[in-house]
């Protein structure tokens, strides 16, 4: 869920073909996460192979990821490790809600509202992870996975120049101290609007974090105190208190009188909330992250064979990384 930062942050609209041969670091369970929720069967049921395992992440990475590299993008996944602490909180109410749809879900009078609900319990397992970096291995995209929080260590990638942004949805990412965030990369430009069965036009859209900080007056430091102001995903806020008002407030007093005067509604001292956001649990990651050959047979078997992809589309798609002299990009 993260930070509502919503209206205070300046973002420019691009075109795809900016980002070309630029390294982008993707909060892989962000993307994961939409995918399990958006693309469903009819009923709202996962895509599933011959032997019922779950394959609509696969499906969302595959069409996806082939579609950064036809783009020239070179992405580099970033996999979440241990939640911190401060996020226990958050974690019981994302599993109350899902409880809760799942409780609605039994007691659905449709099958469109039936699978409304579905779409609302999606989940992460071990499975899901291990099974979506086994195809990023075969399609040569590098990931990191992270000690703690992928939107961290994204965060950290982006101010060591190892890539050009981090795309994610929250603004937790600039908290973390990201350089650039990407929002909506979306190669076909089309969101589909959870529960409501319908797509709207969308175009990514990069915030240049030094640029907003300027324009807003503030330093990270303060944008930090702002959003604890707001509520993140390790406190509630302080309750009557929006981003204009934070704004100001930050602006006008220390950090340590405003931590003194106002209930941040945190479980944890606020002081170590805002620690951790200055220095997350990350990792150093040596070397470049750029895309390297594709295992095609092995890519194959472990779409088509394994887990019942078709193997005309597959190759369709892989066609579409083939260059001017019907050399295939990223892999010979």
């Amino acid at each position: 869920m993260g930070v509502k930062l919503n209206g205070l942050f300046e973002s420019k609209k691009i075109k795809m073909a900016e980002l070309s041969g630029k390294g982008i670091a993707i909060d892989a369970f962000n993307w994961i996460f939409q995918f399990l929720t958006t693309i469903r069967m009819a009923d709202g049921s996962y895509l599933t192979d011959s032997k019922g395992r779950v394959t609509t992440h696969l499906n969302g990475l595959f069409y996806r990821s082939v579609s950064l590299l036809e783009n020239r993008i070179k992405p580099v996944f970033v996999f979440d490790g241990k939640a911190p602490k401060f996020k226990k909180e958050t974690l019981l109410e994302r599993e109350k809600t899902k409880e809760e749809a799942m409780e609605k879900m039994e007691h659905a009078a449709t099958p469109e509202e039936k699978a409304m609900y579905m779409r609302r319990i999606a989940r992460i397992d071990d499975y899901i992870i291990d099974s979506s970096k086994e195809l990023l291995d075969y399609l040569g995209i590098p990931y990191v996975q992270a000690p703690a929080e992928g939107e961290a260590q994204a965060a950290v990638l982006s101010q060591q120049g190892k890539v050009f942004a981090a795309a994610s949805q929250d603004y937790d990412t600039l908290l973390f101290g990201a350089k650039r965030v990407i929002r909506n990369l979306n190669i076909t430009n089309k969101k589909k609007v959870s529960g409501k069965g319908i797509t709207k036009g969308i175009f990514p859209e990069v915030i240049d974090a030094s640029y907003n900080l300027s324009k807003l007056g503030l330093s990270r430091e303060q944008l930090i105190i702002l959003s604890l102001f707001v509520g993140t995903d390790y406190n509630k806020g302080v309750d009557g208190i929006g981003p204009k008002k934070a704004l100001k407030l930050v602006k006008e007093k220390e950090r340590t009188e405003l931590f003194n005067t106002y209930d941040f509604r945190a479980v944890y001292n606020i002081n170590e909330i805002y620690d951790y956001f200055i220095s997350p649990n990350t990792i150093e990651v040596n070397g470049d992250l750029d895309p390297i050959k594709i295992e095609k047979d092995k890519l194959i078997k472990f779409l088509c064979d394994e887990h019942s992809f078709s193997r005309e589309r597959i190759n369709q798609y892989l066609e579409k990384l083939k260059t001017e002299d019907n050399s295939l990009s990223f892999y010979g």
